[in-house]
């Protein structure tokens, strides 16, 4: 279902550090910034801070995150999740 904007990231990232969700939460917001994906708010984790206040340069401080995109073009969902406390144990992944 991917098209030329999200196929990029139709990945399975596994992730197994913080510096990888950091790397995977840079994306997921240089990708919303561009318009390429919108996040979807009523799929999200509730217990995650809102993805707009997520500020990479303090860190995550939330024990799990969890978010879920949409490519704005075709409409694919992306997930990304994570348990922070030990910092390991999440992935960005596409969903079919």
């Amino acid at each position: 279902m991917t098209c030329d904007k999200c196929k990029d990231l139709r990945i399975d990232f596994k992730i197994r550090s913080t510096s990888e969700l950091m790397k995977s939460m840079q994306v997921a917001k240089e990708n919303v910034a561009d318009d390429t994906l919108c996040l979807l708010p009523k799929e999200t984790g509730e217990w995650s801070t809102p993805f707009g206040d997520v500020s990479l340069d303090a860190g995550i401080r939330d024990d799990f995150v969890h978010y879920v995109f949409k490519c704005k073009s075709c409409g694919q969902i992306f997930k990304l999740y994570a348990e922070t406390y030990h910092g390991r144990g999440g992935a960005w992944e596409p969903i079919d």
